[in-house]
């Protein structure tokens, strides 16, 4: 029994000794803590000319479905403004995909368009990027075609219609 106490304090004081002093085999691409890259970030937003005017702010959404409450909390890392704007902000995490999609876009920014109302501010750290995200409904092309023909449509039937009240006289 005393073995093997011996042995669990001397590996734990080896692991504890190496991750204290030894260097990262990782070196530079070391992961930094969640702190350390909103930190990071908000320096870089402050070099860019935004103003913070607040960090971390989590807002509380009910759901309610049948008799069920589901409460869900939308993240904002930072509420920035810039020439009298403001808007919400959202550092890149490491577990964030490198290949940005719309359904990514849609999952976790959207959220954040809908709830300020204003374009988002995504922050890449790491690559040294400020992306504003907006939003809008974009209609294909062949909808305008299709109304600006029902409209010529109906100004045809109304010049023909004119021109025959006008023949009666």
């Amino acid at each position: 029994m005393a073995i093997l106490a011996l042995l669990t304090f001397l590996t734990v004081a080896f692991l504890w000794l190496r991750g204290k002093y030894l260097a990262s085999p990782l070196g530079e691409f070391a992961s930094q803590s969640q702190r350390e890259r909103l930190h990071y970030a908000a320096e870089f937003l402050q070099k860019k000319g935004y103003r913070i005017v607040q960090e971390r702010v989590a807002h509380e959404m009910s759901t309610y479905f049948g008799s069920r409450k589901f409460t869900n909390y939308i993240v904002a890392d930072f509420v920035v403004e810039k020439d009298g704007m403001p808007y919400p902000a959202r550092v890149r995490s490491t577990r964030d995909p490198d290949r940005v999609s719309g359904v990514w876009l849609r999952r976790q920014l959207f959220p954040l368009y809908l709830s300020y109302e204003s374009p988002v501010v995504y922050v890449c750290p790491d690559a040294g990027t400020i992306e504003v995200v907006d939003f809008s409904i974009d209609y294909p092309a062949r909808y305008h075609r299709r109304r600006w023909r029902s409209r010529l449509l109906w100004l045809a039937i109304g010049i023909a219609t004119g021109w025959l009240l006008s023949m009666q006289k």
